[in-house]
């Protein structure tokens, strides 16, 4: 018999404790559970920003991206390639450049690569099977206790890649800083359910809702512009750039 969990519970799930609201990842770290429902683990997981004070081992990281590596890539090419960073100067330095403001307090983190010399450039295949390795870490390394958050708040990718001294055929595509759970994380609502999402056949523009007070031209000029400041210059203006950051919204819109 197919079971399906479109009624999912997380107060009937006893992966993550779960109350009034909020879930409790921290218990994974004294108690990781890496054979945890894959539904569990879904569910469960949530962006993570601030992090313990103990560092991930090298051998549990290594062992998150041996996992991670089943994640699926284009022509089964599998050409991820991962800088890892633990030096705070290099992580400060991220931080003045522009990056996340977040990243000041992060100890953990690493940059996912792919070869962008492929077949199918126009569907931007290095982007998605990048992108899908950054999703399976997420999910595993969630189950041993570890939080993580997905950052594209960055610096121009060419300025990554003469920092990092990336190989020209390679483009950086996120970053992903990570370290162990270190308190409770409140669990939001979809902002659409299934349904209003599947459309049957074609593109159904008729309910599509654009109205938001994001400025969006605005401020992706001012981001145009602010990164082609020097490195130099833009970490003196670091401290007035922060409240200009990307902002969370929650309103419903497309």
């Amino acid at each position: 018999m197919t079971v399906f969990y479109a009624d999912y519970d997380l107060d009937r799930q006893d992966s993550v404790p779960f109350d009034n609201g909020f879930l409790k990842p921290g218990e994974l770290v004294k108690n990781p559970n890496p054979e945890m429902p894959l539904i569990d683990s879904i569910y469960t997981r949530r962006t993570s920003r601030a992090y313990a004070d103990k560092m991930v081992s090298r051998e549990l990281f290594q062992w998150i991206v041996s996992v991670a590596m089943n994640a699926p890539t284009a022509c089964n090419e599998q050409q991820w390639k991962i800088v890892h960073i633990e030096n705070r100067d290099t992580i400060n330095d991220l931080y003045e450049r522009g990056s996340a403001a977040f990243l000041k307090n992060v100890k953990q983190c690493f940059l996912i690569c792919y070869n962008s010399r492929n077949d199918n450039p126009y569907w931007y295949d290095y982007i998605q099977s990048a992108s899908a390795f950054a999703a399976f870490f997420q999910v595993v390394a969630h189950t041993v206790g570890i939080g993580s958050c997905w950052v594209g708040h960055l610096p121009n990718r060419s300025e990554l890649k003469r920092i990092f001294k990336i190989h020209r055929h390679y483009e950086p595509v996120c970053l992903i800083s990570y370290g162990y759970y270190r308190g409770k994380a409140k669990t939001l609502p979809r902002k659409h359910d299934a349904s209003s999402i599947i459309m049957e056949e074609k593109f159904d523009s008729n309910d599509l809702v654009f109205a938001s007070h994001r400025k969006r031209r605005v401020r992706l000029v001012l981001r145009y512009l602010y990164y082609k400041v020097p490195p130099v210059l833009r970490k003196k203006l670091r401290r007035y750039s922060i409240k200009f950051e990307k902002k969370f919204y929650y309103e419903k819109f497309d």
